[in-house]
């Protein structure tokens, strides 16, 4: 299965890691990730900003995994950080578990807080394979 992304010429290209839109072929499988935080295996919250976010990307590639999916089959990400100053680390950790050229559409949104105070990402996503 191909995903198209769609980066029109007509508007700003993409600031970041990003596609503008995929598009999903039809009768494709999706499958929605629940927002996941920066904790490890174990259940353990990390401490920085890159610790968390790179927990993230490995929770969400795992979950693909379990699904015979990878992060190549990523649609759209949605990505909360609780302050603006985390921009840097959080594309620093996202970077040291996806690499590559597939660039799924993208939100990252600066909020108040999330459940708990010391979680300082979540990132929730949908994937879709034929």
């Amino acid at each position: 299965m191909t995903l198209t992304t769609r980066n029109p010429s007509s508007i700003a290209p993409p600031q970041a890691r990003y596609s503008h839109s995929v598009e999903i072929p039809a009768n494709a499988r999706t499958l929605y990730v629940s927002g996941q935080v920066g904790v490890d295996p174990q259940g353990v919250l990390a401490s920085s900003i890159e610790e968390q976010s790179e927990n993230c990307w490995r929770n969400i590639k795992a979950i693909l995994e379990d699904a015979g999916m990878s992060l190549n089959d990523l649609v759209r990400v949605n990505s909360y950080i609780t302050d603006a100053r985390f921009v840097e680390g959080f594309r620093t950790g996202r970077d040291r578990v996806i690499t590559g050229d597939h660039l799924p559409a993208s939100t990252l949104v600066v909020v108040p807080g999330l459940a708990s105070p010391d979680m300082l990402v979540e990132v929730e996503a949908v994937a879709a394979k034929a």
